[in-house]
């Protein structure tokens, strides 16, 4: 019995530091409440989260709690209620943080609890906010945009000012043409 229970202690210890390892890793990650979520769902939650480089797990809450005191997130472990779940971000944590509440839109009982980005503790509404933002290809497309929009309007007032020059340039050879075949014509 009692290699049982040391074998039991064992795997609980490997659990935890590859956790951790993993958390230390990549230090961006929400913490969700999957309870009531069935297992096909969460099998699709993972599947979109590959794409984009990010995983999701779910973890005992006395591991978890381990955890979160081995890496100095003692304010985090009271988002522990329930069966939780942790999303290891990949390189945009807007994406991730989009899939995750796409997720919890569509099924009710599954939760965003918060999250640990670049070091610091977000609440639920943050990384909510964090969703709501435009994609990292549109927010740079409208940064070149914004970029762009002063010297196009350049380029369209110094085109301008040389139409308006060519117009006036133009309307004075007419005039002068004009003027000049005038007295052709009287003589």
């Amino acid at each position: 019995m009692a290699k049982k229970e040391k074998l039991a202690r064992l795997c609980k210890e490997k659990m935890i530091d590859e956790i951790v390892s993993d958390i230390r890793e990549r230090p961006n990650f929400i913490i969700t409440s999957y309870m009531g979520s069935s297992v096909s769902d969460l099998e699709h939650l993972r599947r979109n989260l590959k794409k984009l480089s990010s995983s999701y797990f779910v973890v005992k809450n006395s591991v978890l709690k381990i955890v979160f005191d081995k890496l100095d997130l003692k304010d985090e472990i009271a988002k522990i209620d329930s069966g939780m779940g942790i999303s290891l971000s990949g390189d945009d944590i807007v994406s991730t943080c989009k899939v995750l509440a796409t997720f919890a839109k569509d099924h009710d009982k599954f939760k965003i609890k918060g999250g640990i980005i670049d070091g610091k503790s977000m609440p639920q509404e943050k990384v909510k906010q964090l969703a709501a933002l435009p994609s990292r290809n549109v927010l740079l497309t409208q940064m070149v945009v914004t970029m762009k929009s002063p010297i196009t309007g350049l380029v369209m007032t110094l085109s301008g000012i040389l139409r308006k020059f060519v117009v006036v340039v133009d309307a004075i050879r007419a005039k002068q043409g004009a003027a000049n075949a005038a007295p052709e014509q009287k003589a």
